[in-house]
């Protein structure tokens, strides 16, 4: 099944953000000026014009626009969802927590990772559920993961390992293993120390 949004109108910023890899590739190519779109190219310096207000067009079939394919599919009002990014920044600023250390969402230290594809919605005042930081991720999924010295791993359950019956993925390198050795030896809860951190 594919996705049933779709965008239908995008309302940006009228200020603009630094884009240094869109820098890099004008200096690249030689382009010295380009307008239009959320790139932008203004004396060889890359800008990007982040979206304020995304309109997503749901289709009502929950396909990706099979019902509604005839023209002027994006009035239909009706269908439309309404995104607005600095409300949705703000709640995950203020309510959203690492499901594994339960810090915050901070600029350089997001809460953004997930380990699930399709969770439940909950209501706006409580904050997203299910995201960690980075960091907190890797030690998470090294936690749930086999690092036995001599796993039994079980053909049938597809790297169930009989010992310690966690999983683990066949063809996992030494140096893989080694890693997940040293995250799994934190404790529940906490983050790597700064200087580990990869």
């Amino acid at each position: 099944m594919h996705d049933p949004m779709t965008v239908a109108f995008d309302i940006r910023s009228s200020w603009p953000k630094p884009a240094v890899w869109y820098t890099e590739r004008a200096a690249q190519t030689g382009v010295r000026w380009e307008a239009g779109g959320p790139f932008w190219v203004l004396a060889g310096r890359g800008l990007y014009f982040p979206s304020l207000i995304t309109v997503w067009h749901r289709d009502p079939s929950g396909y990706d626009d099979t019902t509604c394919r005839r023209a002027r599919w994006q009035w239909h009002v009706h269908h439309w969802r309404i995104q607005v990014r600095p409300l949705q920044a703000l709640r995950c600023r203020l309510l959203t927590h690492c499901s594994w250390c339960r810090g915050r969402h901070r600029k350089g230290d997001a809460v953004n990772v997930s380990h699930q594809w399709d969770r439940p919605r909950g209501p706006w005042w409580r904050g997203e559920t299910g995201l960690f930081h980075r960091d907190c991720s890797a030690i998470q999924s090294a936690h749930s993961t086999c690092v036995c010295h001599d796993a039994l791993l079980d053909q049938v359950t597809y790297g169930r390992c009989a010992r310690c019956t966690k999983h683990r993925a066949y063809g996992t390198t030494p140096q893989r293993l080694t890693r997940a050795r040293e995250l799994a030896a934190i404790p529940a809860g906490q983050r790597a120390p700064k200087n580990e951190e990869d």
